[in-house]
């Protein structure tokens, strides 16, 4: 398992998305108490490369937008999750979400491209 997964299980949710569950920690915070952005941007990067290994992908991020919604306390246990929306040739657009069951944390939309490895 790469380590910069943060130690999540990814599993299939649809035909197109997948998920894991993960409880925020300290270590990953920035202020106190608080998620630092990085480490949530590395989580929905990560789902979302782990959504196109469920595809039998392999690529590179090449764009990636996330949109902070709220803070993100530590301790939360949060959803993540990412979809894979279309695919041109040997590019791949995708979106992902960090989430609860009473609201959303962070989303993120990102463009990938196939790797040459």
């Amino acid at each position: 398992m790469n380590p910069l997964t943060l130690g999540l299980g990814f599993s299939t949710t649809s035909a197109s998305s997948v998920a894991a569950d993960c409880r925020i920690t300290a270590a990953w915070q920035g202020y106190s108490g608080i998620m630092h952005g990085g480490v949530i941007s590395t989580l929905l990067d990560a789902a979302m490369t782990h959504c196109l290994f469920h595809h039998g992908v392999k690529a590179l991020t090449a764009e990636l937008n996330v949109k902070f919604v709220r803070p993100v306390a530590v301790g939360l246990q949060l959803h993540v999750s990412a979809a894979l929306v279309k695919q041109r040739r040997a590019v791949f657009w995708l979106n992902a979400e960090l989430a609860d069951s009473s609201a959303i944390y962070a989303t993120a939309a990102a463009k990938f491209v196939r790797a040459e490895c």
